[in-house]
């Protein structure tokens, strides 16, 4: 697949995932106002918070494409990782606020719901949610789209959000059909606290994973092994005195140093130089993709 298609198919998958967003939050919204339900509210509240979110990666998936200029003479990968942090901060942000107000209404005694206007939202929207969320996964997978990947998450997370609601308000009318409606006051909060606990998940996940690579942590995984394989053998081939490399990965970027020792001046010509980058680069591109590489040559220990 070419470069540019998957650029189309990425933003695809994210301006279909904006439409989605504002007509979830508009539902969740004014159905959790309607029908005085916090976990309705919680619903499109999340969902409203996913659409300023989408609309920044999007923005992000046009600024990661463009090559680098004078202001960022390295170009723009490393704002993808940056985004996926802070997209992952609001959503774990509200969902602590959603438990402490979940919790805070189950101690004042609960409230009650308009039951029948609540369900139909709660159907439309777990459609809706879980519809989307296939779709961006598929896309996410075809082009190895990062953006595309955590903005399905939040689909997910949005998705189990309005199927636990739906769930929940079939056991109230369950709790009513049995003759324990006293108890159903407390179905909408319990909910709230639930969901926000198990929604926590997700945004941790996609913290855990973005932290690293906004800190520069060296990727422990096949590019890593791939690179420490090929410049081994490199070495022992063409008779390095020695050398040291760093691997980093910024989003859809890997950035690779490399610093041989070469103490024989006239062995080490450009032309034999420049045919040890190529080879380098010809063995690792397939893994790195989009690679910043950085070759050097060096006849003193102080410059690895």
């Amino acid at each position: 697949m070419t470069i540019s298609r998957k650029i189309s198919k990425e933003r695809m998958a994210l301006k279909l995932s904006l439409a989605g967003t504002v007509l979830v939050a508009s539902l969740g919204i004014g159905y959790g106002l309607y029908v005085d339900s916090n976990a309705i509210l919680l619903d499109g509240m999340f969902s409203l918070l996913s659409m300023g979110m989408t609309g920044l990666s999007l923005y992000t998936a046009y600024l990661v494409t463009k090559p680098d200029d004078k202001q960022f003479q390295f170009g723009y990968a490393h704002i993808e990782p940056l985004i996926n942090v802070i997209n992952g901060l609001l959503i774990l942000i509200t969902c602590l606020f959603a438990f402490l107000s979940g919790v805070k209404t189950i101690i004042d005694g609960g409230h009650e719901i308009v039951l029948e206007h609540a369900l139909i939202y709660a159907v439309l929207s777990t459609i809706c949610c879980f519809g989307i969320y296939f779709v961006e996964t598929s896309i996410a997978k075809s082009v190895d789209s990062e953006l595309v990947k955590v903005d399905s998450q939040e689909w997910l997370v949005d998705g189990i959000l309005s199927a636990a609601i739906l769930v929940g308000f079939i056991l109230v009318l369950t709790f009513d059909s049995m003759g324990y409606t006293r108890w159903n006051a407390y179905i909408d909060p319990i909910l709230v606290s639930t969901l926000s606990i198990a929604a926590s998940i997700l945004p941790i996940k996609v913290l855990r994973r973005n932290f690293k690579e906004v800190l520069l942590v060296a990727p422990q995984n096949k590019a890593q092994r791939h690179v420490d394989r090929t410049i081994e053998r490199l070495s022992k081939a063409y008779r390095f005195d020695g050398y040291t490399h760093h691997l980093a990965k910024t989003g859809r970027q890997y950035d690779l140093e490399i610093n041989i020792l070469v103490k024989d001046d006239s062995l080490w010509t450009t032309k034999r130089q420049d045919h040890i980058r190529q080879i380098i680069w010809d063995e690792l591109s397939d893994d790195l993709g989009e690679t910043w590489l950085s070759v050097s040559f060096t006849g003193q220990e102080r410059w690895l």
